[in-house]
């Protein structure tokens, strides 16, 4: 795609209004969110040519597991073969397009294609084709085996999450998530364990969803559970987080959760030292959040210009994560996040619904709050526009 496709789906004026000052800057207008071209260029220039997270490795625990995903738009399995490694192939049967994977599996020794059975190793090579010259057994003899895998797509395993890199030219994975290791460093990462996992979706873009999330002003009118970001003097309580392909906030102290709430219990810090709250994004759609000792990841998936599905694991220390002395607790825990998940829910259909109007071409940013989408949205127009000539 051109930059002229860019500019012609957005304006003229998208880019430059956003690289004026916070104070005067104005956000992405409202095709951003509504339009299907966009939506299109956009999983094209942004989902595809970076790092995004599309599933949690414990989602396929041993070997033969795999689960049908969605990676910057398109079908896609990850799988754990019989090495016990995860790969993620196109899921799409390589004999007529057949869609090979439609729900989850558990200890299969191959994949087989709904349509005509053809049937591939956990290696992603094609290992049956039945009756395709009209016999029963053997492998047919006018087809090449390294021709008709499963197609691999470029992928990697960091904090549990599998990261694809569809166009397979981004940098190394491991440099692409510096920030992030640097972020969880002071934590003892391995004592983390998995306490639970869901997901569903959203009636909204995926960027309004990203954008809920690193921006804390929505907090005392939407969720009533949350602490005030500002302390007595009116000074923010936060402090926002821009590092490469990292942005979020951090909070210090105990600001980042009311000691009432249920996470209580999970208070104690994975080390020594002063303790800071994160909730960051390595851009475009994965999500890390620490809280002392619990960690939260969400995938923020884009399944269509007004449809998102998201995914969250939740991660305690040691023998909190499953314990019967903390069920209650992380039940209860469980339930807070819930709520908070569905209030959001509600004010993003909105958000969705307005952007349908073109008064959402001219909206504004609070210098106060809103920095981190400000940053996003300079790194999507970025992203957009690279390589455009």
């Amino acid at each position: 795609m051109e930059r002229a496709s860019f500019e012609g789906l957005l304006g003229l004026e998208a880019a430059e209004r956003l690289r004026r000052p916070i104070e005067t800057a104005r956000p992405l207008p409202g095709a951003a969110y509504a339009s299907e071209a966009y939506f299109r260029l956009e999983l094209e220039r942004v989902l595809r040519r970076r790092w995004t997270g599309i599933a949690f490795a414990h989602q396929v625990p041993s070997p033969g597991d795999a689960i049908p995903v969605i990676a910057a738009g398109l079908p896609a399995i990850v799988l754990r073969d019989r090495e016990g490694e995860i790969r993620v192939f196109h899921n799409v049967c390589r004999h007529r397009g057949s869609v090979v994977l439609t729900e989850p599996a558990r200890g299969r020794p191959t994949l087989r294609c709904p349509y005509h059975g053809w049937a591939y190793g956990l290696d992603g090579g094609l290992v049956a084709a039945p009756l395709f010259e009209g016999k029963r057994k053997g492998f047919p003899a006018s087809l090449e085996r390294a021709g008709c895998g499963l197609a691999p797509i470029r992928s990697g395993i960091a904090l549990d999450t599998v990261f694809v890199n569809v166009s397979g030219d981004a940098p190394p994975l491991e440099s692409a998530i510096a920030p992030f290791t640097e972020l969880t460093a002071p934590y003892a990462m391995e004592r983390f364990q998995l306490a639970h996992h869901e997901g569903g979706e959203i009636s909204a873009n995926w960027k309004l969803a990203v954008e809920a999330a690193v921006e804390n002003y929505h907090e005392e009118f939407v969720h009533q559970n949350l602490p005030a970001r500002i302390d007595a003097s009116g000074a923010r309580t936060f402090s926002d987080c821009f590092e490469g392909e990292v942005f979020g906030f951090t909070f210090a102290g105990e600001t980042a959760l009311r000691s009432p709430t249920p996470l209580v219990p999970f208070r104690t810090n994975a080390t020594e030292g002063a303790r800071t709250d994160h909730l960051c994004f390595l851009f475009p759609n994965t999500q890390l959040s620490l809280f002392g000792s619990l960690a939260v990841r969400t995938l923020w998936t884009p399944i269509a210009v007004d449809r998102t599905h998201w995914q969250t694991s939740w991660y305690l220390v040691d023998s909190s994560a499953t314990d019967d002395a903390h069920a209650e607790a992380r039940t209860e825990m469980i339930r807070y996040w819930r709520q908070l998940r569905e209030e959001d829910k509600r004010v993003l259909t909105l958000m969705q619904q307005g952007r349908q109007s073109p008064v959402a071409d001219d909206l504004r940013l609070s210098p106060f709050w809103e920095g981190s989408i400000l940053h996003f949205h300079r790194k999507l127009v970025d992203a957009m526009t690279a390589d455009a000539g």
